[in-house]
């Protein structure tokens, strides 16, 4: 994935400058008029250009896609390359089943034409499977849990999985928790910069939402595939596995037996639902 040409198309997509005007194509209001969701139009034409100039012998790789939105407009246009989806399926107000029937319905509507393939489990358990996936990663859609440490994680455990050039693009971005994880990841992997940040300038900001941010990746000897996973990854990986991970599960089968726990939830566990930009 060439990142100067993601940038190009980018560029392209929109009447002016990204950050203060709308995306040229009217496809994406529709679908964030129909389809439930948090993504703005705005996000959903990034994630459509990201797609767009994907090689096809990479894949395109979206962690939490909630009822289906974001992968809806990615696939826009495009026919002819790999999209996979990661859900667990435990966000606030989700049960399980339903939630899954309702995103598979809306990409059986929005995304027929296109290669989904939907995987269900923790992204940070499966992340290290052998074979996942079945070509390198050009483009990563980040839109899972919003903690520093899930968010810090997300980017070391993608890292193997990724073409040797690649698009990262992390979502909620304008939460500090969020945006101070990935400036903390950079800082110790050089691989990686900030090539573009799409912030949210007020609550609900009704073009970038709660922000979107585009990382880049460029492999070199020290990422080299097959490379030890670094130190600063493993022990956040290692401490999400035996103790974050399964509180949070713990919690999400709690709230919908005891919703009087919601509140609490939601000051522990932030989510798209329960956190704003001040």
């Amino acid at each position: 994935m060439r990142v100067d040409d993601f940038l190009a198309e980018v560029d392209k997509a929109f009447d002016g400058d990204p950050r203060t005007s709308a995306p040229l194509d009217p496809t994406f209001e529709r679908i964030a008029a129909t389809v439930n969701g948090y993504t703005s139009a705005n996000e959903l034409a990034v994630l459509n250009a990201a797609a767009r100039v994907m090689p096809a012998d990479e894949c395109y790789l979206e962690v939490g896609s909630y009822k289906g939105r974001s992968m809806c407009a990615a696939v826009q246009g495009v026919t002819d390359k790999t999209f996979y989806v990661v859900e667990n399926y435990l966000e606030f107000g989700m049960q399980g089943q339903e939630a899954r029937a309702e995103l598979e319905d809306n990409l059986r509507t929005h995304a027929a034409h296109a290669d989904v393939r939907l995987i269900e489990g923790n992204c940070f358990s499966l992340l290290r499977r052998p074979g996942l996936v079945d070509r390198p990663v050009g483009v990563y859609f980040y839109d899972g849990e919003h903690t520093g440490l899930s968010h810090y994680l997300a980017l070391g455990i993608i890292e193997p999985w990724l073409a040797d050039e690649a698009i990262i693009l992390v979502d909620d971005a304008t939460y500090p928790m969020v945006s101070g994880a990935h400036e903390d990841f950079i800082s110790r992997h050089p691989q990686w910069r900030v090539e573009r940040r799409w912030d949210a300038e007020t609550k609900g900001d009704p073009r970038w939402a709660n922000g979107l941010h585009a990382l880049s990746f460029r492999r070199d000897a020290a990422t080299a595939r097959g490379s030890d996973e670094p130190w600063d990854v493993r022990w956040r990986r290692l401490a999400y596995l035996s103790s974050l991970g399964p509180g949070q599960k713990a919690a999400w089968k709690a709230i919908h037996r005891f919703p009087e726990l919601i509140p609490l939830a939601k000051k522990l566990y932030p989510s798209k639902k329960a956190s704003s930009i001040d």
